[in-house]
C-alpha cells in the first residue's frame, strides 16, 4: 500500500481515529495522580466509606461531611472494592459516566438533527478542555454532566415518541445527577425541557401524567440518600457543620447547598464577578469557543426575529438549557470554572448545528471563519513547543518527534482536504489531540511530583510503614491520606517530645523541621521534597529556569533513638 492509499484510508476512517485518540487521552488521564484539594478529598472520603462500611452517612476523617451528595463516593468505593485502592480505581467510574454523557450527546443530537451534527457535537464536547480536565481531575461535576445530559436525552425522547421507558430512564438519570451534586440537576433539566416547551408552544406536554410518575421514581431513588442525611444530621440538632448550627441534612441538600449560594444563606463567597464564566469559558471550551459565541449570537438573533418562537419546531432544549443555567450560575456568590461544565453538552450540540448549517447554506463567511481558526490553532501548537522545550524539556525525543509529525499532518490536511467543513474539523482535532496527549503523558506527570503528599504517601505504602510509625507535624493535606491508605495522624510538638519512639517518621515543613531538629539530636532528614501547589500554576513555576524561586520544601524526618 503506497502512501497516497494509506492517506486516503486514514481520511476515510478519520472519525474512528479521532475517537480512538480521544479515548487514549482519557485512558492516560486515569493514571495521573489525584490533585488536591477536591479530587484527593473525595478519593480519601470514598476510601473511608469503604473501610467503615457506612454507605448512607458520609464522613471525612471521622467528622461529618455535608458538602456533597454521596454518588461519587458510592461509585469510587465500589470501584475500590473491585480493583483495590488506586488512582485508576478512583477515576474509572467517573470517566465511564462522562463517556455516557458523550454518547448521550450524540444520541440526543442524532434524534433531533442528523448523524453529521450528532458526530460533530460528540467530538466537540469530548475535546473541550473542560472534558480533558474532568477526566483527569475527578470531581462531582463530571458525573453530574454525564447523568444530566443522559436524563435530558431520555426525557426529550419521551416528548418525541411518548414511550414510557424514557420516563423510567430519565428518572434514573435525574436522580443520579441529583445525588451527584444536588438540585442543580433539576435546574439544568428543567431549563432544557421548559425552554423547548415554551419556545415551541407545546403546552400539551406540561400536563402529562407521566411527569408525576417521574417525580415518584426520582423520589424512590433518592430515599437511601435522604435517609442517610436525616439520620446523620436531622436527628442530631446539636451538631455544627460549616458554621451552621443544627443543620438539617435534607434542607442543606435540597436548598442550602445550591440556592444558598445565591441567597447568601451560606457563607461561601469568593467575590467572583457576574461575568466570571465569560472569562473561564474562553479556555474551557477551547478549541471551539469562537464558534460557540457565534452560535449563541445566531440562535438569539433567530429567536428574536421569530418573536420568541422556535422556527420550524427546532429543538430549544440545548440553547435554553445552556443560556438559562449559565445566567443562573453567574448570579451565585461562589463561582469556580467547573460549575458550568455540565451544560457544555448543550453548547456542543447547538454549536455543531450552527457550523453545519452555515456551511450547508453556503454562508460566504464560512471560509473566513475557517482561516481565523487555522491561525488561532497555531497558538496551541506554540504552547506544545514551549512545554517541551522551556517548561519541561523532553529528553526522550519521542514527544517532540510526535509533535512535529502532527504539525506536518496539520498543514497537509489544510492543503489537501477540499471540503471546508471537514477541513475545519480535522485541523482543529489534530491540534487538540496533540496538545492533550502531551498534557496527559508529559505535562501532568512532570508537575505532579511537586504535590509532595502524593509522593510521601506512596512511599509510606510501598515501605509498609505502620500507622503508629508515621505522623504529620505542621502540615497535612487530603492526598496524603489517600496514598498512604489511612487517615494520617497530625500531632503537636508536645506529642513529638513525649510519645514518639525510635524508628518513627514525621512529615513536616521548614519551620517544623527547625523546631524538631534544633531541640535535640534524635532526628535525621530522610528526604527533602520540593513543593508547589500544582492546581495554581504560575509562569514563574512553569519556566524551568525560575522554578526554584517558587518552591517551598517539606521534609521526611526519622527519629533515630528513644528519649
Amino acid at each position: 500500500m503506497n502512501i497516497n492509499n494509506l492517506g486516503n484510508l486514514a481520511y476515510k476512517n478519520r472519525y474512528y481515529i479521532f475517537f480512538i485518540f480521544i479515548g487514549l487521552i482519557y485512558f492516560f488521564n486515569l493514571f495521573i495522580d489525584v490533585m488536591d484539594i477536591d479530587a484527593a478529598q473525595y478519593a480519601s472520603i470514598s476510601m473511608e466509606m469503604l473501610e467503615t462500611g457506612n454507605f448512607l452517612q458520609v464522613f471525612e476523617r471521622g467528622k461529618d461531611f455535608l458538602d456533597k451528595p454521596p454518588m461519587l463516593f458510592w461509585m469510587a468505593a465500589a470501584s475500590y472494592a473491585l480493583f483495590g485502592l488506586s488512582t485508576f480505581a478512583y477515576k474509572l467510574p467517573a470517566v465511564l459516566v462522562i463517556l455516557l454523557g458523550i454518547f448521550s450527546t450524540y444520541k440526543f443530537a442524532q434524534n433531533w438533527y442528523d448523524k453529521k451534527r450528532a458526530r460533530l457535537a460528540a467530538l466537540i464536547v469530548a475535546t473541550t478542555q473542560a472534558f480533558m480536565l474532568i477526566t483527569n481531575d475527578i470531581r462531582t461535576d463530571g458525573i453530574l454532566t454525564g447523568y444530566t445530559i443522559f436524563a435530558v436525552w431520555q426525557l426529550a425522547s419521551f416528548l418525541q415518541n411518548g414511550k414510557f421507558k424514557h420516563i423510567i430512564l430519565g428518572s434514573v438519570g435525574l436522580a443520579f445527577a441529583m445525588m451527584s451534586k444536588g438540585p442543580i440537576a433539576v435546574i439544568i433539566v428543567g431549563a432544557a425541557i421548559g425552554s423547548n416547551i415554551l419556545l415551541n408552544r407545546q403546552w400539551k406536554h406540561i400536563l402529562k401524567w407521566q411527569w408525576i410518575a417521574m417525580f415518584v421514581f426520582v423520589l424512590i431513588l433518592l430515599l437511601p440518600m435522604c435517609w442517610g442525611l436525616y439520620t446523620q444530621f436531622d436527628l442530631h440538632p446539636e451538631k455544627v457543620v460549616y458554621s451552621l448550627e443544627g443543620p438539617s441534612g435534607l434542607r442543606f441538600f435540597f436548598w442550602t447547598q445550591s440556592f444558598g449560594r445565591i441567597t447568601g444563606e451560606i457563607y461561601w463567597d469568593n467575590g467572583a464577578p457576574f461575568e466570571y464564566f465569560l472569562h473561564t469559558i474562553m479556555w474551557d471550551f477551547q478549541p471551539w469557543v469562537l464558534f460557540l459565541f457565534l452560535a449563541i449570537i445566531d440562535r438569539f438573533r433567530t429567536i428574536i426575529k421569530n418573536k420568541f418562537r422556535s422556527p420550524n419546531s427546532k429543538e430549544q432544549f440545548t440553547f435554553g438549557g445552556f443560556v438559562l443555567v449559565f445566567l443562573a450560575l453567574s448570579t451565585s456568590n461562589f463561582k469556580l470554572p467547573h460549575y458550568i461544565f455540565p451544560i457544555f453538552p448543550f453548547a456542543a450540540i447547538f454549536t455543531a448545528d450552527y457550523l453545519v448549517s452555515i456551511y450547508e447554506n453556503g454562508n460566504k463567511y464560512f471560509k473566513t471563519l475557517k482561516n481565523i481558526q487555522f491561525g488561532l490553532l497555531h497558538i496551541l501548537f506554540i504552547m506544545v513547543g514551549i512545554t517541551l522545550t522551556i517548561f519541561f524539556p523532553d529528553r526522550t525525543f519521542i514527544l517532540p518527534v510526535f509533535s512535529i509529525a502532527m504539525v506536518v499532518l496539520f498543514y497537509i490536511s489544510n492543503a489537501k482536504i477540499t471540503d471546508q467543513l471537514e477541513k475545519l474539523i480535522t485541523i482543529t482535532l489534530i491540534v487538540n489531540i496533540t496538545v492533550n496527549l502531551i498534557m496527559a503523558t508529559h505535562f501532568y506527570p512532570s508537575i505532579m511530583p511537586y504535590q509532595v503528599e502524593n509522593e510521601v504517601g506512596k512511599w509510606v505504602t510501598k515501605n509498609k510503614i505502620p500507622d503508629d510509625k508515621f505522623y504529620c507535624y505542621r502540615t497535612w493535606i487530603h492526598s496524603l491520606d489517600f496514598y498512604a491508605q489511612r487517615n494520617v495522624m497530625v500531632i503537636n510538638e508536645k506529642q513529638i517530645i513525649e510519645k514518639l519512639n525510635a524508628d518513627t517518621y514525621i512529615l513536616t515543613d521548614q519551620k517544623g523541621k527547625n523546631d524538631i531538629m534544633n531541640t535535640n539530636d534524635e532526628w535525621q532528614i530522610v528526604h527533602e521534597y520540593p513543593e508547589f501547589y500544582v492546581s495554581m500554576l504560575t509562569p514563574e513555576f512553569l519556566y524551568a529556569k525560575t522554578r526554584a524561586n517558587t518552591l517551598e520544601y517539606k521534609y521526611l524526618l526519622l527519629k533515630t533513638k528513644n528519649n
